[in-house]
């Protein structure tokens, strides 16, 4: 009996397993896999918070915390872009300044989408800006806030990072105006800035990566090794994508579009979740005097009827041209029976059909080659499709769908879109984003049944609240001038005729430019900055009107109150130091240049305008660094060449200024100021 109980007790429990025992095979497969995967993971998360601790890499949301006045703000965050664009073709959001707070009777408002919303070629006065006005006006007394977060060339996969960011900062609505990047933006089927159409979660795995430090840094090697030693690329805007055809039924742009839907969706859940309504809109496009960019045959088009499609559409252009038109139609009419997918051929289809008086059958044959464009600027049929279904799916979520392409269909000659209300295929001349604007704040009155306080701004009144003037229109045309005399603009039907009319209607404002007019709209403009002094948008254009009048200090003095204003602008700091340097003022300019590239360091006129300050002062160092960043971003730019030559002549490194400049000579042979400068300085050498 005491044998047993003395045995008992040498027992070892099931559940206390001696210490020394063997691991079994289970336990060491868990050890094991502890130890492969749970070290390096502890490790990589160590190394990300001490980089994180370091200050390297860059912040991914789309604002940043702030402080203005010793109160809490955000603003826009200006390294945004490099999530998603390679460097030397990174864009910026516009600046803004709103409280982290914000006040109780505030309403804020975020506008969300590509150039189109943003407000290109002006943003001045685009939609965000007029939809601002508008419902201060009508709604008096109380603050409004409205959001440009609409940033050029990028699509629904930035916008999504853009409305999550945009969910936690008290908006009360969100109004979304996008779909013309889809195909030529990041991950589109035609871009040019990284992967073409990948599948989604790839995409989506990709971005989320770029949010952590360790991302940034494996994408900036990755960045390296691709580009080599080869310069960064230079934004030439939509010339970038010139060669990049696609067929709209191609297998990676069907894919663009489920992308797209998918997109929509997870933003307008986004807003849902956030108790945010929505306006959504379609997407408005000039389909009747905007040429397809590019036509591509069907695929399977034997070489006979290739022929015989040749055949008939030369046949229609000659009796166009002769004015022949119905001859001309009966001609496309036959080369659509071989190929009725050639974009141009429907363009040109609807030019008779309208000539004609045909105005149904035009705007058919217009929007057909719109939708056929090989060369994808414009939202086509397919997406506004996409973004009709969503407002449907999730209007008992608070989603509104305005249709701007009925809206502006009704407010368009004949039915169809065209240079009444865009500058060109998708931005919008003033007229155009006051008709979207105005019909945007009717939705917003009704989704946050707002009480009015006076009626809605006619359009002329819009136009001086917002200081937009004759002299405007006439730089916002010279803007557009310089855009469509490249490509793919100089690939269209008409295109000669195109640049002249835009030529004879900026020639209608020039009255606009002289002195004494100039003079009376600065006194315009100044009047609403008096009303509005913190408004920075007016500010920018007083100081422009000022520098045009001659004006220098009253300009200087409006430049440093938008600098005051919106700290984090790299370009208010560059318009300064160039007015300051104009004059002479070099000590002076130095600094605001370096400010300019601290905030954004890929702005090669900074650095090169840097440059030849740090000559002017003769501190020859800091001018060849400069000159030779600016040489390294822009290989083929003569003028950083030579500058860079005169900093290294000037520090006597003579053997460097004449390569310099005999490779200034090898880009332009004819480059009288190489051959000067070479010639001095053969003299001068021992």
């Amino acid at each position: 009996m005491h044998a047993a109980k003395h045995k008992s007790k040498r027992t070892p429990s099931p559940r206390s397993p001696d210490p020394g025992a063997p691991v079994t095979g289970r336990r060491r497969f868990w050890f094991r896999l502890l130890a492969l995967i749970g070290i390096p993971l502890v490790l990589l998360l160590l190394t990300e918070g001490v980089l994180r601790l370091a200050g390297v890499g860059y912040p991914t949301g789309f604002f940043l915390h702030g402080q203005r006045d010793g109160k809490a703000v955000f603003t826009d965050n200006q390294q945004f872009g490099r999530r998603f664009f390679p460097p030397g073709l990174i864009r910026y959001p516009r600046p803004f300044t709103i409280p982290a707070a914000k006040p109780a009777d505030a309403l804020r408002i975020f506008v969300l989408g590509e150039s189109a919303a943003m407000g290109d070629p002006d943003f001045k006065f685009g939609l965000p800006r007029m939809l601002e006005v508008l419902l201060r006006e009508r709604f008096p007394g109380r603050p409004i806030e409205v959001v440009n977060a609409a940033v050029v060339a990028i699509n629904s996969n930035v916008i999504l990072p853009i409305a999550r960011d945009c969910a936690r900062r008290q908006g009360d609505l969100w109004v979304i105006y996008m779909g013309n990047n889809e195909v030529i933006g990041p991950f589109g089927s035609a871009s040019v800035f990284g992967a073409q159409a990948p599948a989604l979660p790839v995409v989506r795995a990709e971005l989320w990566l770029k949010t952590t430090r360790l991302g940034q840094g494996l994408d900036a090697l990755l960045q390296g090794l691709r580009r080599g030693d080869r310069p960064l690329p230079e934004w030439t805007g939509m010339e970038m994508m010139a060669k990049e055809k696609v067929r709209f039924d191609s297998p990676a742009t069907q894919r663009v579009y489920r992308h797209f839907a998918r997109n929509l969706a997870d933003i307008l859940t986004t807003g849902a979740r956030a108790g945010v309504p929505i306006v959504l809109c379609t997407v408005a496009t000039n389909w009747k005097d905007c040429p397809p960019f590019a036509s591509l045959h069907r695929p399977g088009l034997t070489a006979a009827e290739l022929t015989a499609w040749q055949t008939a559409y030369d046949a229609g252009v000659a009796a166009q041209t002769r004015g022949r038109v119905a001859e001309a139609k009966a001609a496309y009419e036959r080369a659509a029976q071989f190929d009725g997918e050639f974009a141009d051929l429907d363009f040109r289809l609807g030019q008779c059909c309208r000539e004609l008086g045909q105005a149904a059958a035009a705007g058919k044959h217009f929007r057909q080659a719109r939708d056929d464009d090989a060369l994808q600027f414009r939202a086509d049929g397919r997406i506004n499709g996409i973004i009709r279904r969503a407002a449907a799916d999730f209007a008992t979520q608070r989603v509104r769908l305005l249709d701007a392409v009925a809206l502006f269909a009704t407010n368009s000659p004949q039915g169809m879109p065209g240079d009444e209300l865009f500058y060109e295929h998708v931005h919008l001349k003033p007229e155009g984003n006051y008709l979207l604007a105005r019909a945007v704040a009717e939705q917003v009155a009704q989704a946050l049944s707002l009480t009015p306080g006076g009626p809605w701004l006619s359009q002329p009144e819009c136009f001086q609240r917002l200081g937009f003037t004759d002299w405007n229109r006439f730089d916002a045309l010279g803007v557009m001038l310089d855009r469509m005399s490249a490509p793919p603009f100089t690939q269209q039907i008409g295109h000669t005729n195109q640049l002249a009319a835009v030529r004879a209607e900026r020639e209608r404002y020039r009255l606009a430019t002289k002195p004494a007019q100039v003079r009376r709209e600065v006194k315009e403009v100044a009047t609403a900055v008096a009303r509005y002094p913190d408004e920075p948008d007016l500010r920018w254009n007083l100081a422009a009107l000022l520098e045009t009048a001659d004006d220098l200090a009253g300009a200087e003095a409006q430049w440093r109150t938008l600098i005051r204003l919106q700290p984090q602008a790299a370009l208010s700091c560059y318009n300064l130091a160039k007015l300051l340097d104009a004059q002479g003022r070099f000590a002076e300019a130095q600094p605001l240049y370096a400010e300019c590239l601290r905030i954004n360091p890929e702005y090669f006129p900074a650095r090169y305008a840097l440059g030849l300050v740090l000559i002017r002062l003769e501190q020859w160092p800091g001018a060849i660094r400069q000159l030779r960043a600016a040489v390294e971003q822009k290989p083929r730019w003569v003028e950083a060449r030579l500058a860079l030559a005169q900093a290294l002549a000037g520090a006597r490194q003579t053997t460097a200024a004449v390569k310099q400049l005999r490779d200034v000579l090898r880009l332009d042979p004819n480059n009288a100021a190489a051959q000067t400068q070479l010639g001095a300085l053969n003299e001068t050498a021992p």
